[in-house]
């Protein structure tokens, strides 16, 4: 068994004597005419700042669903809208923010709160308990 693992393994590197083909199969051109180097305009790069954008979306919007959720809690509890997001956030110990712009923008008016990122419309926002996404 050794000794077929070590000819196998001499096979592979030796190419099992075959020699390069004289044209690519994949394109059916002459071998020394394939060139490897791809000039960078030409080059299908991924959209990192896409990825990066949408996931900071992504964590504001998580981010205000965990606010909203300590308005409503805080709003059961004492039977009133809180005045500011730090006095909803007090039994957590912090407030949630967007990771683009900080802090949320919350108003109260009466029995109607909005919570608002001030970063960019393409985040949303949340109005008595429900996002607009």
């Amino acid at each position: 068994m050794k000794y077929f693992a070590v000819l196998s393994l001499v096979l592979l590197m030796a190419g099992c004597g075959n020699p390069q083909p004289e044209t690519d199969p994949a394109i059916n051109i002459p071998a020394e005419d394939v060139n490897l180097e791809v000039p960078a305009s030409g080059v299908n790069a991924p959209n990192l700042t896409a990825g990066i954008d949408l996931a900071n979306q992504n964590a504001c919007r998580a981010n205000m669903y965990a606010v909203a959720a300590s308005i409503a809690m805080y709003q059961v509890q004492n039977g009133e809208l809180p005045a500011t997001i730090e006095q909803a956030m007090e039994p957590m110990g912090g407030s949630p923010i967007c990771p683009e712009a900080g802090a949320f923008r919350y108003t109260v008016d009466g029995q109607n709160w909005k919570l608002e990122c001030r970063a960019a419309p393409s985040h949303g926002f949340i109005e008595n308990g429900k996002a607009n996404w």
